[in-house]
């Protein structure tokens, strides 16, 4: 039994609207077979007559951060689904301070799981994402505007402690979570409007884009071009050189943080000219958010849709479903390791992020998550879970188990031991994805300590050493959502 689409991302929670079954196959839709041709296919944007831009997840042209498409030459996989280069948008560092210095965001949108979800996220059938994640063709060509963590001076007169860094934001086009290695491949599916039968190409590539962009930024295989900022040429530092690290990401991109936390802070030690055997400066940490869901394993299973639907009746039978065949998932090695080593009968959850964020995230990170997440509380209240002892979930429920266990992680005694214990910043907000939102960012704020707190401040308290800060809503605390 393989996922469906519709369960794949509704567990992913990829962010964006779960794509449900289309086309002829929409009864049984769990084909993610991959076509052995002699010939190759035509990509899938050839392919499909459909394809739609997205009214959700797109990007506004500006002039802060520029835009670097990745050398085909030096890294021919970094490809988008439909076979464009894959690209990132930076700006150097502010200050001399902060020369070395470096926030990286991934960002999200969602993602497809087999050939016909694929196509129907092309097309933007059923979903409010489109083919704008799955190209470089539909993104400002010049530049973007820095928001949220990447806001220069901070917003709503609050500081931030990353705005001063280089700053890199990777633009999402892989529809994979930042965790394929597959591709390209040749799929056969269904047009998602006429039920047609279709072959098409597709790459999934999430985790070899983040590899070329931090090559690039490493000066390995290819140097970055001089930068175009303020009518003068200026040369980013080299990420060998850096100091401090910080990789963040929201929705689809908190997945592929937590995915990609250990394995990105092992290669940049490796390669830190400060680095020396056990001993490395570097400082890293990552910064989870809009992912952080109720714990799986909790719920009860058997009235929910994955088991009415697709007979995965069970945690463990949902997580042991070929979720990432057709992408070439690459997930947390450390869960794969331990497991291996200490509980073999329970490899199983290394296929859910839940599980991996609260046992095998070694690097020091921060979790945000909405109480009330808009996306990811309908995602799970749609798929019809039960709450022992509460019945079928509600929002209600979902907050107040989201409550229980963003309190209880800091406190918590994970597989593999924090490398310090998580801040943690949970407001009773909906909003979704708010790394990149000013209001989100540094105006919600959470009662903690007795006083008011924001994430930006929860990041800059945990970036500057102090005690990490559990910032969680409560009933009877005020409600600041901005």
């Amino acid at each position: 039994m393989r996922l469906a689409p519709w369960l794949l991302l509704s567990l992913a929670a990829c962010g964006g609207v779960a794509d449900p079954p289309t086309g002829a196959d929409a009864a049984d839709p769990i084909d993610t077979t991959v076509a052995i041709d002699a010939a190759p296919a035509a990509w899938i944007g050839d392919v499909l007559d459909c394809g739609t831009p997205a009214s959700a997840g797109g990007l506004g042209p500006g002039t802060e951060l520029q835009r670097v498409n990745i050398d085909a030459a030096a890294f021919p996989d970094a490809l988008c689904n439909d076979g464009t280069r894959a690209f990132f948008y930076v700006r150097p560092a502010a200050t001399a301070a902060a020369r070395n210095r470096w926030v990286i965001q991934l960002q999200g949108g969602g993602g497809c799981g087999n050939p016909d979800s694929c196509a129907a996220r092309w097309c933007s059938v059923d979903t409010n994402f489109g083919m704008t994640q799955m190209t470089a063709t539909l993104s400002p060509a010049m530049g973007i505007n820095g928001n949220g963590i990447l806001a220069r001076g901070g917003a709503l007169g609050e500081p931030n402690a990353l705005g001063d860094y280089n700053q890199v934001f990777i633009r999402y086009c892989s529809s994979d979570a930042w965790a394929g290695t597959a591709g390209p491949v040749d799929v056969d599916g269904h047009h998602p409007i006429t039920g047609a039968p279709v072959r098409f190409r597709v790459a999934f590539s999430g985790a070899k884009i983040i590899d070329a962009v931090l090559a690039t930024m490493r000066r390995d295989g290819a140097a970055p071009p001089p930068y175009t900022l303020g009518g003068g040429s200026v040369a980013l530092p080299d990420l060998d050189d850096a100091e401090a690290v910080v990789l963040a990401g929201a929705s689809a991109g908190g997945a592929g943080t937590i995915q990609n936390a250990d394995r990105v802070r092992e290669h940049l030690r490796a390669h830190n000219t400060a680095c020396a055997g056990a001993t490395c400066p570097l400082a890293y940490l990552a910064i989870i958010d809009s992912i952080f869901k109720p714990d799986y394993a909790a719920l009860d299973w058997s009235t929910s849709n994955p088991c009415t639907m697709g007979g995965l009746c069970t945690y463990q039978a949902a997580m042991t479903a070929d979720a990432g065949a057709m992408i070439g998932r690459q997930a947390d090695a450390s869960c794969a390791t331990w497991h291996a080593a200490h509980d073999p009968a329970n490899a199983w959850r290394c296929n859910d992020d839940g599980h991996i964020v609260r046992h095998h995230v070694t690097s020091p990170f921060v979790v945000r998550m909405g109480l009330t997440d808009e996306l990811i509380s309908s995602n799970m209240i749609d798929a019809m879970f039960t709450v022992p002892g509460r019945g079928l979930m509600t929002l209600a429920s979902f907050a107040d188990l989201l409550r229980a266990d963003l309190r209880a992680l800091p406190t918590s005694t994970p597989e593999e031991p924090f490398a310090r214990p998580p801040a943690v910043f949970g407001p009773p907000c909906a909003k979704h994805e708010t790394l990149s939102n000013d209001e989100a960012t540094f105006g919600a704020t959470v009662v903690a300590a007795g006083a008011p707190r924001t994430f930006g401040a929860v990041i800059a308290a945990f970036v500057s050493g102090g005690t990490p800060t559990t910032a969680v809503w409560g009933q009877g605390d005020p409600v600041d959502c901005m």
